[in-house]
């Protein structure tokens, strides 16, 4: 007997209306199997006691661009290592704390299936350092948590993690900002950069949060990049135009704004340095605002203006 069913039962009805999903795991129709019902399926083959992880689970955290081509599921050391198709069960003699449930399914956090992507399942290190910023700066995660399953994980396979999690601390909320506080900080005149900082009024009134800004000089240097500022909001609104319409925002305040796209900063990281260092010099101690960021006003300058703004 089989779940109820005679073995007999189950070849007769895999013959005429049902199907085999994976080993000993049916869905009792011939139609479509959507991706829950498959994910459903692999955890059934897995044991009861699996636990998904790696880039599945990543994306059922809502944090999109891991490599979903496989699910993957942590079991007992009492358990074996198997695999079949896109599914594969490992072992670990660590606890497996089940975190949350995705349907039936249950799940690792996703601060373990960060680090076991990274060492089971062999993404880049591009791409694993940017869902770790990406975790971060969406507030799937946070800097505690994260460090806290570092201090049990392996350094090799891991490196990625770790470098994300530091490019975040230090400011960084993708990996163009990265590329660009990586650019900057050896450079005397651009090293004090600002990143990520609310930028306000004294009246309080939210001017924006820049990817980089230098009160000493009244410059922002803003990151745009269509694929993370494409597409339209639920009003309709095009969220690129309004990127790019924000930008409009900090110079009614005096404060001159640099764009630079991903590929610039790949391509030509030379003319991107080059053309920061050329405005910020230019413009170290001018009169604009004023404003505030981090409970500090700057911007008046040496002559305090008298048209200041609230």
């Amino acid at each position: 007997m089989t779940a109820g069913f005679s073995r007999s039962t189950v070849d007769h009805a895999l013959r005429r209306d049902w199907q085999l999903l994976l080993p000993g795991v049916v869905a009792p129709h011939r139609g479509p199997v959507d991706a829950d019902t498959r994910l459903a399926a692999a955890a059934l083959w897995a044991g009861p006691h699996a636990v998904l992880t790696g880039g599945v689970a990543i994306d059922r955290y809502g944090l999109p661009g891991a490599d979903r081509s496989e699910a993957l599921f942590l079991v007992p050391a009492t358990a074996r290592n198997r695999s079949v198709g896109s599914v594969r069960s490992v072992r670990t003699t660590r606890e497996i704390p089940i975190a949350r449930h995705s349907g039936c399914v249950q799940m690792v956090s996703l601060e373990r299936a960060l680090v076991d992507h990274g060492l089971r399942q062999g993404p880049t290190p591009r791409d694993l350092k940017a869902l770790t910023i990406a975790a971060l700066q969406r507030g799937l995660s946070s800097l505690e948590r994260m460090e806290a399953e570092l201090d049990h994980a392996w350094a090799r396979g891991t490196e990625p993690v770790r470098e994300g999690l530091d490019s975040f601390a230090k400011g960084a909320w993708s990996l163009p900002e990265d590329a660009l506080a990586t650019l900057f900080r050896a450079v005397p005149e651009l090293a004090n950069g600002l990143y990520n900082r609310t930028v306000s009024t004294v009246g309080g009134v939210v001017i924006g949060t820049p990817d980089v800004f230098f009160p000493a000089a009244g410059v922002a240097g803003q990151v745009h990049s269509r694929q993370h500022h494409s597409g339209y909001a639920d009003d309709g609104t095009d969220l690129w135009s309004l990127t790019v319409e924000k930008d409009g925002v900090f110079t009614d305040h005096d404060i001159i704004v640099i764009g630079v796209t991903p590929r610039s900063l790949a391509m030509r990281p030379q003319a991107v340095l080059d053309r920061f260092r050329t405005v910020v010099s230019r413009n170290l101690g001018r009169a604009y605002g004023p404003v505030v960021v981090d409970g500090e006003t700057h911007g008046l300058g040496a002559h305090d203006r008298t048209d200041v703004a609230q």
